[in-house]
């Protein structure tokens, strides 16, 4: 008899749903040599508890910093009340744009927060990242970036070639804020398959510059699951009714006493679905999670074998709506680029015009079904 895993039937030993889309190259993983781009999205299943935790040094590797950010970022973005999905890779990205045109306190705050030292290897991990995520033949993998300015705003032609050229990015113009709202959400529609189709409500009438990041994801599992079913999901808001894929599936499995993980397999390519589920008390396990642990968890759940299981996933379509990131940004110790006067963005302007950022806005969705994800932000 297959072992039959479900995740969600139990509220004393599963309190939080963790789900990872990740990209594992089949190296072995060490604290000085990390061969996959960890955190692409991630989703977070009930409460996700707030920590504290303050960036003291500037760490060398850029994949290790994204990755050091990327578990800081998802710390803090928890909602508590509600199912949540974020893409620290997507913020990451669009904080990196910004940074290139930022000078002193504002930048030196910005690459604090980005746990980075210089942007050419940061630039360069970009880059990578891209070749290494789009040449997938099994999933489809986009991502895009793009810089819109007002007509007539002395932008800074340096900046707009640093953009272009290490971060790909389109450079559009827009004449009035009123008339550039469906004209931005509809290149973001576009970018993303149509999966998220607005970002922005609103700008503000003194809006010059915007600067946007879009990542788009889709890809089959390689056992497709047989059937929708329905069962209890037990979350902090109680006992629900919910919709459970189940099927025969090839997993990796992991049982480590305070966690339990599991990674599905999708077709043609290297990208893994993984979800981390705590066991006991939810604070202090993410509490201790630095990136030397959730390393570690996923090189042994991925040096495990691939066993048959009869598996019960939650089937969802978790959309996080319109989220201001600015809040979480400062408590990340990003705060002078908010500020009127304090602001230092000169190298986006020719001449003397003083620029601070207004908002930093961010939505995700990600949709997971019998045949496979589809994922954008």
């Amino acid at each position: 008899m297959l072992p039959h895993i479900k995740f969600g039937a139990n509220r004393r030993e599963w309190k939080l749903l963790y789900l990872h889309e990740m990209k594992y190259f089949g190296e072995e993983l060490s604290k000085n040599s990390i061969k996959f781009l960890a955190a692409l999205l991630i989703i977070a299943l009930g409460v996700l508890m707030l920590y504290e935790r303050k960036p003291s040094v500037v760490v060398a590797s850029p994949l290790d910093s994204y990755t050091d950010f990327s578990i800081d970022f998802t710390s803090r973005i928890g909602l508590g009340e509600r199912n949540t999905a974020a893409s620290p890779y997507s913020v990451y990205i669009a904080l990196l744009m910004l940074t290139e045109g930022s000078g002193g306190d504002t930048k030196e705050e910005l690459m604090r927060a980005l746990r980075i030292s210089s942007l050419d290897d940061s630039r360069a991990w970009f880059n990578e990242s891209i070749r290494r995520l789009t040449v997938e033949r099994g999933s489809r993998v986009e991502i895009a970036d793009s810089t819109w300015v007002k007509e007539g705003f002395p932008v800074n032609r340096s900046y707009l070639e640093i953009v272009k050229r290490y971060y790909l990015a389109e450079v559009l113009s827009f004449s009035d804020p009123v008339d550039a709202v469906p004209r931005i959400n509809g290149w973001i529609s576009n970018k993303t398959n149509g999966l998220i189709d607005r970002v922005i409500d609103e700008l503000d009438p003194r809006t010059v510059i915007l600067l946007v990041n879009t990542l788009y994801f889709k890809a089959n599992w390689t056992t497709p699951f047989e059937r929708v079913e329905e069962g209890d999901f037990h979350s902090p808001d109680g006992t629900k009714i919910a919709d459970y894929l189940r099927g025969r599936v090839k997993a990796n499995y992991l049982d480590a006493g305070d966690y339990a993980a599991l990674a599905l397999s999708y077709e043609g390519t290297d990208v893994k679905f993984v979800v981390l589920i705590p066991k006991n008390d939810l604070k202090e396990f993410l509490s201790d999670i630095r990136r030397e642990k959730l390393l570690g968890i996923f090189n042994e759940l991925f040096r495990s074998a691939e066993i048959e299981v009869d598996l019960s996933l939650p089937k969802f379509d978790i959309d996080s709506g319109p989220l201001d990131l600015k809040s979480v940004l400062i408590s990340m110790g990003i705060r002078k680029v908010f500020i009127e006067g304090e602001a230092d963005l000169s190298p986006m302007v020719e001449g003397k015009e003083e620029l601070c950022v207004d908002k930093v806005l961010h939505r995700a969705r990600v949709k997971v079904d019998l045949y496979g994800t589809e994922a954008a932000a």
